[in-house]
């Protein structure tokens, strides 16, 4: 999903923007240091879930084992109390800490991992600067 197609399905879901931030990959697309992700991963606070969680028959057999509910191939949530979110209030959607991803990329270093390492480092640096 390009940055484009991103916006889209965030647009058709509709969703509170106050109630969820977009994570990882998407993240970064979003922000223009990656092109390209494979699908959208938000997370969406409890308040949320008990909105949707019929619409999405959210049921624990849909949890996979980082406890994301896969809606779709295109489309995984996962939950958390809204005061332990970690995002960067931004426009149009809030997003997941820039910080957090860089730390979580470099802890499990995996080869996939390492040119967002790199292009997160080179952003991080140009916003400081």
């Amino acid at each position: 999903m390009n940055k484009e197609q991103v916006l889209k399905m965030l647009k058709e879901l509709n969703l509170p923007k106050d109630e969820f931030y977009v994570l990882s990959g998407a993240s970064l697309v979003l922000r223009g240091i990656r092109e390209i992700c494979s699908d959208l991963d938000l997370c969406i606070s409890e308040k949320l879930y008990k909105k949707i969680k019929d619409k999405y028959d959210l049921t624990d057999d849909k949890k996979n084992e980082c406890n994301f509910y896969h809606i779709s191939d295109e489309l995984e949530v996962v939950v958390d109390k809204k005061e332990k979110f970690n995002w960067e209030i931004c426009e149009p959607y809030n997003l997941e800490n820039l910080n957090t991803i860089l730390e979580f990329k470099i802890k499990r270093n995996k080869p996939k991992d390492q040119l967002d390492i790199k292009n997160i480092k080179a952003y991080l640096n140009n916003i400081q600067n």
